[in-house]
């Protein structure tokens, strides 16, 4: 009889399993890698698109805002040169200051209870005077009676958005008026607006005509505009605390200031990025953030179409290359007679860059809100990713006479 063969168990031996789990385990962290990679590689795209977008943000604003640098509502009888001051130390109405520096207080994401990393920004900032067109659209509820108030009714805006000291506009053919307000009329999209006094213009003279009464010609429905003469625009860059659970660390944004120019002519003094609402309202400034994470502001002007720009290492430096360039514009052939200003501080006409082809040239750099090593030719080494966009703005009414 031949002996009975043993049966094979069932299942793996322990080397056999031992073979297959260092296999899988191969094959998990290097599907675990790839996970990983794709992970953080969608996360530094949102991150890079994200800076694209603040930049794209922070260039429209800016541009939109230069296009209305100098714009002034005038009047026949409104003097160019009312108030303004072009001297030394005064607030001129236009000017450059390059290379002014902050400190800001990055944090550190992967280790928040870190203290913030101490970095120097540079950037130039930039102010400019203009009148500002309120984004309010109204008319006459009725017939105006006396010279206290007038009735409107609003199709876009609040009244609320119009402040003691604007300018109400009566938009006839002929004459118009311009009516200074006296007291902030409320909230609300009808209302009764407070006067003060009124310009009437001569529509055969252009002179101004001295009035305290409004025009009977004024009828319903006519359009009202509102005005808020002589505004300081500021664009600078500040070091601010936007996160209530790390208030050490700070972001660099982008801001635009605004305020009205000062009656003594003096230079503003800002409030500092620390400012809170009410010390800001105090000082009567708007500030905007326009936009987070911007490491680089620069501005340069050209008077030749961009062949030579001004931008020196100071105010005082652009404002010496800023007049070369007007002596050689109001001396070339052909333009005796346009009425070019032949320096920037000529108290005749300190409006000088509005009938000077000024162009603008702003460069933006925004970066990631996070540091990647991904980002560093360093190897190692965590680094953020900057974006700088150009553009050249020439100002709606820049090159006009007044």
């Amino acid at each position: 009889m031949s002996s009975p063969r043993h049966a094979r168990p069932l299942g793996f031996s322990l080397v056999e399993l031992l073979i297959a789990l260092v296999f899988v385990s191969f094959l998990m962290a290097g599907m675990l890698r790839i996970y990983g990679s794709a992970i953080q590689g969608f996360a530094a795209a949102n991150e890079s698109a994200k800076a694209q977008r603040d930049n794209r943000w922070a260039q429209e604003n800016l541009s939109d805002d230069l296009q209305a640098a100098g714009y002034f509502f005038f009047y026949a009888g409104r003097p160019a040169v009312s108030g303004i001051s072009v001297s030394s130390g005064s607030q001129n109405p236009l000017m450059l200051f390059p290379g002014q520096t902050i400190t800001n207080k990055a944090a550190d994401p992967a280790n928040p209870s870190a203290s913030p990393t101490s970095e120097t920004i540079t950037f130039d900032e930039l102010q400019f005077l203009r009148d500002d067109i309120l984004p309010v659209t109204a008319q006459l509820s009725a017939q105006p009676v006396g010279s206290g108030s007038i009735s409107v009714t609003l199709s876009n805006g609040d009244l609320s958005q119009v402040k003691a000291g604007d300018f109400a506009v009566l938009m006839d053919a002929a004459p118009y008026q311009m009516v200074l307000i006296s007291a902030a009329p409320g909230s609300g999209t009808t209302g009764t607006v407070p006067l003060s006094t009124a310009a009437v213009q001569d529509p055969n003279t252009g002179a101004v005509i001295s009035s305290s009464v409004l025009s009977l010609s004024h009828q319903a429905g006519v359009d009202v505009v509102f005005v808020r003469t002589y505004q300081v625009v500021r664009y600078t860059v500040m070091p601010l605390s936007l996160d209530p659970s790390n208030t050490a660390a700070t972001v660099p944004c982008m801001v635009r200031d605004e305020a009205t120019y000062p009656g003594s002519g003096a230079l503003i003094a800002w409030p500092a990025p620390t400012a809170t609402a009410a010390q800001l309202a105090a000082a009567n400034v708007t500030r905007t953030v326009i936009a987070e994470n911007v490491t680089g502001l620069r501005f340069d002007m050209s008077l030749d179409q961009g062949a030579t720009w001004t931008r020196g290492a100071d105010w005082t430096t652009t404002q010496a290359n800023l007049n070369a360039k007007l002596s050689a514009l109001a001396s070339a052939p052909g333009n005796a007679g346009v009425g070019y200003a032949t320096t920037t501080t000529d108290p005749i006409n300190p409006l000088w860059y509005r009938n000077a082809p000024l162009l603008f040239r702003a460069d933006v750099t925004t970066r990631t809100v996070l540091k990647r090593t991904d980002y560093s030719a360093t190897a190692n080494v965590a680094a953020y990713r900057s974006r700088t966009q150009t553009f050249l703005v020439q100002p709606r009414n820049f090159g006009l006479g007044i």
